[in-house]
């Protein structure tokens, strides 16, 4: 498995899975509470502690923000791992609660994957990859949708295969969401030529399951 830094946000817990395989462990403000639940010690804290009400044990580095900032903890942690090489990234605990904080921590996904970074966001629900300019397989997931969305203005050259609704060489827009919940016939090829694709696996409830899809 190539190596990944994984980085613990403080959006709603989630079981963070496959962290134990990370190489390099960031935790932002709430996340290092969320790491101590788990018995997971991190390499680094970065934030501002406004939403960590402990102090940190001097065995863990810190890289102390201010509360008055550009970056969110997130995104100053995504951009901590990008200047340190770090090419496989996977974002844990990064959705829920907060809208914005969760449409931010989208965003710093994108800013990793423009800077030439793979990045993965998961919780108990959702797996999340974005895609610049390149292809991805996904083995068939069960129980999931599967949804592409355009991040960049324009996605061009889109193509999937292995699904219900096949698209080939298609453009998406991101004031059209034409690619939500499509079905699995199998692996899943996704490609996109130009801009960047947000590629989202949600798990469906069994009422949305035994319900007829609709387009």
């Amino acid at each position: 498995m190539e190596k990944f830094c994984a980085i613990l946000s403080g959006g709603e817990f989630s079981q963070p899975e496959g962290i134990q395989n990370a190489d390099f462990v960031i935790t932002c403000d709430r996340g290092y509470a969320y790491a101590k639940r788990l018995g997971i010690v991190p390499d680094l804290f970065i934030g501002d502690f406004d939403s960590l009400a402990e102090s940190l044990p001097e065995s863990v580095p810190a890289l102390d923000l201010p509360c008055e900032k550009d970056d969110t903890d997130t995104m100053a942690a995504v951009r901590y791992a990008v200047g340190k090489g770090w090419r496989q990234i996977v974002l844990y605990c990064a959705l829920g609660g907060r809208l914005d904080h969760l449409l931010g921590n989208l965003q710093a996904a994108a800013y990793a994957v423009r800077q030439g970074a793979r990045i993965e966001i998961r919780d108990e629900s959702n797996r999340i990859w974005l895609l610049q300019n390149g292809e991805l397989t996904l083995p068939r997931l069960p129980g999931y949708s599967l949804t592409l969305l355009a991040v960049s203005d324009t996605c061009k050259d889109v193509s999937v295969r292995g699904v219900k609704y096949p698209l080939e060489e298609a453009t998406l827009t991101n004031s059209f969401p034409i690619g939500v919940s499509n079905e699995w016939r199998g692996d899943a090829q996704i490609c996109v030529g130009e801009g960047v694709l947000m590629v989202i696996c949600s798990k469906m409830s069994k009422a949305a399951k035994e319900a007829p899809q609709s387009r």
